[in-house]
């Protein structure tokens, strides 16, 4: 009788748990008996054959835990990932030295054999034990589209180009960090039931490879098939027996969100995709004919010789290799004369700001000028907003009216916007005058300042006039999508516990769509890396002011925001992020942010002093881990 071991990490990524229990099912039906080992191979024996993911083992266990060439010469390496990528790479290596060695890709088969790895390919299919939703709809598909998958910078552009087309749609776009692995117990990776959950109530399930390879993601375009959602996917190879425009949606990368946009638009395709789809896989892909094939080769295998024993075995003491995590910014050593002439940079641009804020302050001092507030008739009207809008602005005469028009186009009928002019030297505030006369139903409290005061101030003066329990801030460069007041105060009413909640940003510049910002889920543990929430988020009011608002610091110059998610971590409080596009970011070299990261050393320094969550011993590990 042959015994299947099948050798695993307790720090690897959660999700090949499931791939590994459909082969080990299907050896047990074939008349194999099934072992499972964690951090270590057991002793050869006459009987035994070991599988094992090669990238996903042998980084996280110590040295004497990896096999030994007697120990290969009965594995079965199992590689699933991508050619190119450093996991490949690291599968590859070992494969040549294994008994045998599978992929779950053709590209994959391909590009092992011209390493001189004779692999074989184990195509995916149906299998009854992931079908949980059985070809019929119980409960309505809410959700249009879904995005499972890592965060890469092609990625990023993708889903930026579909901000447009998810506007007035519901989407969840769940897309991960890949500095750790993910394991059963992070909340927010989804896998196993949850992942089916969210695929049963999904409509179209959206796929962009990682890198410029048309590698076919079998795993996801699986998994969405078995949970009836529609695959729409950038071209890619080795797709059959699917066929676009019969079982899934394809097109070309710069063409996809046009593709995603006109399958939402015709929801008769959409259940015809779907149930062709279904039925091929259920029908005609089963995966019999793979485990057929894996059994055959630990069969094959078991009845080679055993190798002669060898004195320098490995302990089968389980030895588990916890991943490093990066060093965060501040612990990084120090750069040498370039961080040094960053440094005389920064303070010479801060040095101009200075001199121009001061010149402009003698100037006004000639004629001292209040404040002036003037709320419209629909402020008046609404004595009891649900969300305040708090807009600050200075000197963004070009870009506040489309601010503006964002807020007026807003699905959101109890909101007011306070907008604070920081007494500009342009034609701001008449633009910001004009939008408010062209938008009568917003209603609107727009505050003069007599005199400019920076940022923080601006935007503490709108939280203590906001009459809403929730506030939302909005730059004046950046605009919202119609749904985002409505998503975000829906999230925070769902968690009373929330702070605040962030959706996810386009971020845009003349040449369009360029990537996302606000993406990662709230991790107060990734915040040692650099700040990861932009400005637009709605934050409880009471909240803010209970922290002293927003931190006025020259050395936070451009991240008073960071300075904020960092000072209600620091109190025990959290975010929480809605997965959909809410918003949009212009991108501009000459923004606040990009005056500090010239060189970032003081204001590190400052959060450091300021923030004990930074330094916190009992929080550890990278956001996604």
């Amino acid at each position: 009788m042959t015994r299947v071991c099948f050798v695993s990490a307790s720090w690897q990524n959660v999700f090949f748990s499931e791939l590994m229990e459909v082969f080990a099912e299907g050896l047990r039906r074939r008349g194999l008996t099934v072992e499972y080992a964690v951090d270590h191979f057991p002793p050869v024996a006459e009987d035994l054959v070991y599988v094992v993911v090669p990238h996903e083992y042998l980084p996280l266990v110590e040295h004497d835990s990896r096999p030994n060439w007697r120990q290969l010469q009965r594995t079965i390496a199992v590689c699933t990932e991508q050619p190119g990528t450093p996991w490949f790479d690291t599968a590859a290596a070992i494969a040549a030295d294994c008994g045998a060695a599978v992929d779950i890709n053709a590209l994959g088969v391909a590009a092992l054999r011209e390493r001189g790895v004779n692999a074989l390919h184990v195509p995916l299919g149906y299998v009854p034990e992931w079908d949980t939703w059985g070809g019929v709809d119980a409960e309505e598909r809410t959700v249009d589209v879904a995005f499972l998958g890592s965060h890469t910078d092609r990625r990023g552009v993708a889903l930026a180009r579909c901000g447009s087309v998810l506007q007035g749609r519901r989407a969840e776009l769940h897309v991960v960090e890949t500095k750790l692995p993910h394991r059963a117990e992070d909340p927010h990776f989804l896998w196993g039931e949850r992942r089916d959950a969210l695929l049963r109530r999904t409509k179209v399930l959206l796929n962009v490879h990682r890198s410029e390879l048309g590698y076919m993601e079998w795993l996801r375009a699986v998994q969405a098939i078995v949970n009836g959602a529609v695959l729409v996917s950038e071209h890619a190879l080795g797709v059959a027996p699917l066929i676009a425009g019969r079982h899934f949606v394809s097109a070309r990368f710069e063409d996809l969100h046009l593709a995603l946009g006109a399958t939402l638009d015709y929801y008769g395709l959409v259940g015809d995709l779907r149930s062709n789809a279904y039925r091929l896989l259920r029908d005609e892909m089963p995966m019999d004919g793979a485990l057929d094939d894996l059994a055959a080769l630990a069969a094959g295998l078991h009845a080679l010789p055993l190798p002669p024993a060898d004195p320098g075995e490995p302990s089968a003491v389980p030895r588990p290799l916890e991943p490093e995590e990066p060093a965060p910014p501040f612990e990084r050593p120090s750069r040498g004369d370039a961080a040094v002439s960053r440094m005389a940079l920064k303070h010479l641009a801060m040095e101009v700001r200075s001199v121009k804020a001061e010149l402009h302050a003698l100037r006004s001092a000639a004629v001292p000028r209040p404040d002036v507030q003037t709320p419209n008739e629909a402020y008046a009207a609404l004595p009891a907003p649900r969300v305040s809008v708090v807009l600050t602005v200075y000197n963004y005469a070009d870009h506040v009216a489309e601010a503006l028009e964002s807020l007026a186009r807003a699905d959101h009928e109890r909101f007011e916007v306070v907008i604070v002019e920081d007494c500009s030297t342009d034609d701001t505030l008449a633009v910001i005058r004009e939008a408010v006369e062209r938008y009568p139903r917003m209603a609107a409290h727009v505050v003069a300042r007599g005199a400019n005061g920076g940022l923080a101030r601006a935007r503490n003066l709108g939280f203590e006039l906001a009459r809403a329990p929730y506030v939302f801030v909005l730059d004046a460069d950046n605009a919202i999508y119609p749904q985002a007041l409505g998503r975000l105060e829906a999230a925070l009413d769902g968690d009373a516990d929330a702070a605040f909640a962030y959706g996810i940003i386009v971020a845009f510049d003349e040449g369009g769509p360029g990537g996302l910002v606000s993406w990662p889920e709230w991790d107060p543990r990734r915040l040692r890396y650099g700040n990861f929430i932009d400005a637009m988020a709605m934050l409880r009011r009471d909240l803010v002011l209970d922290v002293g608002g927003y931190v006025r610091d020259a050395a936070l110059y451009g991240w008073e925001d960071f300075a904020m998610w960092c000072a209600l971590a620091s109190r025990g409080m959290h975010g929480v992020r809605v997965p959909e596009i809410v918003a949009r970011y212009r991108v501009a070299a000459h923004s606040m942010v990009s005056v500090t990261n010239i060189d970032d050393t003081s204001a590190w320094a400052t959060l450091l002093r300021r923030y004990p969550v930074l330094t916190d011993p009992t929080i550890s590990g990278v956001a996604g881990a």
